[in-house]
């Protein structure tokens, strides 16, 4: 698993990068600052609590802890959960009986692209208790796989065509009552000619502008085609963002305050906003964690976002991702957003796709 993330500064010696890997464990379960008698007997740090406070003044001083009241502990900064995440968290895996029920949810999914979406925005959102967004391109990005006629009995048949993304279209057409299940895998072969390799959004044109040059038996089943998808494909170019799991939000003790809550929600409310903290995600081949102030979006400066692209070897397809607190268990966020990416890009680009 690769990461794309900012850096945190200069390298912190081992008793100093311990101790601030035991504030910030330590500050993601238990919610409130940690002082350095709780850290000696809780972490097993083998030195004496004068040494570990010493410590702890350099690390505030260096800027990767703060002391949010006078008399209490430290809590972690902006920089000491980046120092954090790139030290520690990049080769983070989920259990082994998590990572076959990922890969289970998908091996057993037969969805269309939209459920296959809404479906991985639930899945991840359960897994780390966060919101959970996934996006999917406009259909221009989109190419033909494949093209199939099935009939449906009398003058009935449905057409399916497959993308590269996994996009799956199905659709009733009419077609000429005599037409036989023969003659509709005939036409099929010919569509799949005519189609495959070309962008999704001029599958229909390209049918129709190629009407006159296929055989006359074949030529009336493959104009209605053309026609159905015309119509069809045009009401489906959007992109999509799939959002859930924005109740998780809905707890005071993964902010500073109720009043940055409704600002975060409010925030995920948006459209565009969705759509700029996924954008980095179809621009980069690995993941991305951004945390705190971070975020070039205002709103989200008191959010950590952990984005991943989904597809397969060197085709992003789309982008998914949680958004929660800085306070949250990146080891467990990073880990549960690579295997839903990957088993996610799996199932819409493997051979069954």
């Amino acid at each position: 698993m690769r990461t794309q993330n900012p850096e945190a500064g200069e390298p912190l010696d081992d008793r100093k990068a311990t101790i601030l890997r035991a504030i910030v464990s330590y500050y993601v379960t238990a919610g409130e600052p940690v002082g350095s008698k709780t850290l000696v007997e809780q972490y097993g740090l083998g030195v004496s609590s004068a040494t570990v406070r010493n410590e702890m003044v350099a690390l505030e001083e260096l800027g990767y802890i703060h002391q949010p009241h006078t008399s209490a502990g430290r809590i972690p900064t902006d920089r000491g959960y980046r120092y954090f995440v790139n030290a520690y968290a990049a080769g983070a895996k989920l259990p082994s009986a998590e990572t076959k029920q990922i890969q289970t949810f998908y091996d057993e999914a037969r969805w269309e692209l939209e459920d296959a979406l809404r479906q991985t925005a639930g899945l991840l959102s359960n897994m780390t208790n966060h919101a959970a967004l996934v996006f999917s391109p406009a259909l221009d990005r989109s190419v033909a796989r494949h093209v199939e006629l099935v009939g449906l009995g009398g003058d009935r048949a449905m057409v399916v065509i497959v993308s590269d993304s996994g996009r799956v279209e199905n659709h009733v057409v009419r077609v000429p009552e005599d037409i036989d299940d023969g003659e509709l895998d005939r036409t099929a072969a010919i569509l799949n000619g005519l189609v495959v390799g070309k962008p999704l959004e001029s599958v229909a044109q390209t049918i129709l502008g190629a009407v006159e040059g296929i055989p006359l038996e074949f030529r009336d089943a493959a104009t209605r085609v053309g026609t159905v998808l015309e119509s069809a494909l045009a009401a489906h170019e959007g992109e999509r963002v799939f959002l859930e799991g924005t109740s998780n939000m809905v707890d005071e003790h993964k902010f500073s305050d109720l009043e940055t809550v409704r600002q975060v929600i409010g925030a995920l409310e948006h459209r565009r906003i969705l759509l700029e903290l996924l954008a980095e995600g179809l621009s980069v081949d690995s993941m991305s964690v951004r945390i705190g102030s971070e975020n070039l979006i205002e709103e989200m400066q008191h959010c950590a976002v952990i984005t991943a692209p989904y597809g397969s070897e060197g085709v992003v397809l789309g982008t998914l991702g949680v958004v929660g607190p800085t306070r949250m268990d990146y080891r467990r966020s990073i880990a549960a957003v690579y295997e839903v990416a990957t088993n996610l890009g799996r199932m819409l680009t493997g051979p069954s796709a």
